[in-house]
């Protein structure tokens, strides 16, 4: 008998030995046999406690017996009784009452018992008119199982109820928890535990209740990668003898728990769930039902059948899942165990699906369906999102999704979004199609995305293994015509023009592409390639790419930059660009105006100040200077060269015109002018610094 449970098979002896219905008399003197027959028709138990009364002194007495089970749901070896009775108070008092099972006709390997030894010692009284039986202090001992500390009351009221009251469970479900998971034995754990086991019914339908209580338990993984914090709640569970079945109701009221990066506060959140299901058969199989209602997050409904629970089992079955506000749930299962801060959704969710699998893998093929979502991150917000998805997942040992060869394929699915906003971007009516696996993530034709005069489009989008760490996403991005003024930054005013073909991976820790983005800025020809990102997703994130930049018209963006007026044009390329923590951490740039141009080069004294400090620290003195501005606020330039290197936050500043042995970062016209000439030309300085000049002159 492998699904009774040990605790209720010994209130069972318990009560059928001290049960006065049917009770049959064969003497009644000091010093002879007695016998108590018992008949429960209806609970299907039939045995005879017989033995031998011997008056010790006064009103006391001495029963030795044993009692022979002759019909009735347990097996066992011989039964031995042992006490010492007395009347009095309109009551009979055992004391030093011993119970002793042998090979009780039970097997079950999750409590570690086969045919396991049980006794029952302790003190109680039992009242003769009204068959109420109080045995305040029960000590219970199964096998190698820790002892139990029990109260027992039973009542004949109601076709006869019992409870058994154990003050302490927590030995006990240690060593329960542990045989089933040995790694259990490592952890640290702590709380508090009541547990109280209830028949109803014995002299008819015999039904078993059990009730435990937890409250502060808190427990931690060797690896602290689970944790439980002041977890309080209980566990009901309800069985009928004669119909093996059990339902079992979960409450949890308040604690945290974390698993991995997987936190739950039940103290915002608290559980309800019911759990129904008719106990294993021998080999172990079961149908099982339940019903989950979790404040805030969701409800689910489902349904599984079990095989084989005992050893390598396997299951299968179907779940739906409702939730009338994604916030929560998404927050808890999405932004915080992915670290996706500043990330925000809400909505209405839901979930159907089908499920099968074992200890090592499990299969789910459902539709995920959206209704009126928004998902926002800082400016960029997608809203009135509505979704049917269909998608089939593997999962783990650890219920995390992963990749395998044997899922089938996935149907396609529509996403549409109402509206998308990103800074003074607007797109309206957006949809695509997709498919979704734990194989990859695969886009169907994505439409085209008017932007800024232009459109920007996506192609070939696929995501491989996107559930894992060595996943790539791989597509094309074709950018036509697109205004950049409205999408530079303020501090940066960019006009000009951006068309272009990339094809671009992205891995977890690198960004590679190939292609070119090109177009015209400032009425010149510019070219961006060699566009690259390490460590994407991490705060050491380092990116950058290639600029050239041809015929560069110097009169607009050095008024856009308000750092005095340049005419003329400039080539400029800058090269091995990477930027980290938000600032460049090297680059190599040459910049240098255009011979034969065509157009004249003039140069403001405000301009020259500021190319003064940032070429050599320091902006223009002296009596001459002060001279010149009183009658001169602009200057022809012959030639204008900067080469700037940053390595290793070592900055160097070199002039491109060289005459003489004289490098010039501006070079005057042979009859006026005003020359800035770099005096020191090996002259090294941190980046910092050289911000420093940059605020001094930009202010930006």
């Amino acid at each position: 008998m492998n699904s009774r449970s040990l605790i209720v098979s010994t209130c069972i002896f318990l009560l059928l030995i001290f049960t006065f219905p049917q009770i049959a008399t064969a003497k009644d003197s000091f010093g002879l046999n007695w016998l108590f027959s018992v008949d429960l028709p209806q609970a299907g138990i039939a045995g005879k406690v017989k033995g031998y009364i011997k008056h010790l002194q006064g009103t006391k007495f001495k029963f030795n017996g044993s009692y022979l089970n002759e019909k009735g749901p347990l097996k066992s070896g011989p039964v031995t009784v042992r006490t010492i009775f007395e009347p009095g108070d309109g009551v009979l008092k055992f004391s030093k009452l011993s119970l002793k099972i042998n090979r009780l006709g039970i097997d079950i390997p999750q409590l570690g018992l086969s045919s396991p030894n049980v006794s029952v010692t302790g003190n109680g009284t039992i009242d003769p008119v009204s068959g109420a039986i109080n045995f305040a202090e029960l000590h219970i001992q199964a096998g190698n199982l820790p002892e139990l500390h029990t109260r027992l009351t039973c009542s004949p009221e109601q076709h006869g109820n019992g409870l058994l009251k154990i003050s302490n469970p927590l030995p006990l479900l240690e060593k329960i928890v542990e045989l089933n998971f040995p790694d259990f034995e490592h952890w640290d754990k702590d709380g508090k535990f009541t547990l109280d086991v209830g028949m109803r019914n014995i002299l008819t339908s015999p039904e078993a209740d059990l009730k435990l209580n937890f409250a502060n338990l808190s427990a931690a993984s060797p690896d602290s990668s689970a944790l439980l914090d002041s977890m309080t709640g209980s566990i009901t569970a309800r069985t009928p003898l004669n119909d093996p079945r059990l339902d079992l109701n979960i409450n949890i009221k308040s604690g945290e728990a974390l698993y991995d990066t997987f936190y739950v506060n039940f103290n915002d959140h608290p559980l309800a769930a019911e759990l129904k299901s008719p106990l294993p058969d021998n080999r172990g199989n079961l149908a099982l039902a339940a019903d989950i209602k979790w404040q805030n997050m969701g409800d689910m409904k489902g349904a599984a059948k079990l095989k084989n629970i005992f050893n390598d089992f396997s299951f299968s079955g179907q779940a739906k899942f409702r939730t009338a506000e994604l916030a929560v749930p998404f927050k808890t299962f999405a932004i915080d165990p992915f670290s996706l801060e500043g990330l925000d959704g809400s909505g209405k969710f839901g979930m159907n699906c089908a499920f099968s699998g074992n200890r090592t893998k499990t299969h789910l093929r459902g539709e995920m369906s959206f209704d009126n979502c928004t998902v926002s991150e800082g400016e960029a917000v997608f809203s009135g999102i509505e979704a049917d998805l269909p998608f089939v997942l593997s999962l783990n040992d650890k219920f995390l999704p992963q990749a395998d060869k044997s899922l089938p394929y996935s149907s396609s699915g529509m996403v549409s979004c109402k509206k998308i906003t990103a800074g003074t971007l607007l797109v309206e009516d957006f949809a695509f199609p997709i498919s979704v696996s734990s194989n990859s993530i695969e886009f169907g034709t994505v439409p085209k995305i008017q932007l800024e005069g232009g459109t920007l489009q996506f192609s070939d989008l696929k995501m491989r293994h996107p559930f894992e760490d060595d996943f790539v996403l791989h597509g094309e991005i074709i950018a036509d015509s697109i205004n950049l003024l409205n999408l530079s930054p303020k501090s940066l005013p960019i006009d000009g023009q951006l068309s272009g073909d990339l094809k671009f991976w992205l891995l977890k820790d690198h960004l590679s592409t190939t292609g070119k983005l090109f177009g015209n800025v400032y009425g010149g020809e510019m070219v961006i390639d060699e566009i690259f990102a390490e460590n994407p997703f991490e705060e050491s994130l380092q990116y950058g790419a290639d600029f050239r930049l041809k015929h560069l018209d110097l009169e607009p963006i050095s008024q856009a930059l308000d750092i005095g007026r340049i005419t003329g044009r400039m080539d400029l390329d800058l090269t091995g660009l990477v930027v980290a923590y938000d600032q460049p951490a090297a680059f190599h740039l040459l910049a240098k105006t255009t011979p034969g141009s065509g157009k004249s080069g003039d140069i403001s004294l405000k301009a020259v100040n500021t190319l003064s400090v940032i070429g050599t620290g320091s902006g223009l003195t002296g009596a001459g200077v002060g001279m010149f501005s009183q009658f001169f606020k602009e200057f022809g330039y012959a030639g204008l060269g900067l080469e700037c290197t940053l390595d290793d936050d070592i900055f160097k500043i070199r002039g491109l015109i060289r005459e003489d042995g004289i490098e010039y970062i501006i070079k005057r016209p042979p009859l006026f002018g005003i020359n800035v000439v770099n005096s020191n030309p090996e002259n090294l300085i941190s980046f910092s610094d050289m911000l420093k000049r940059l605020k001094r002159v930009i202010g930006n």
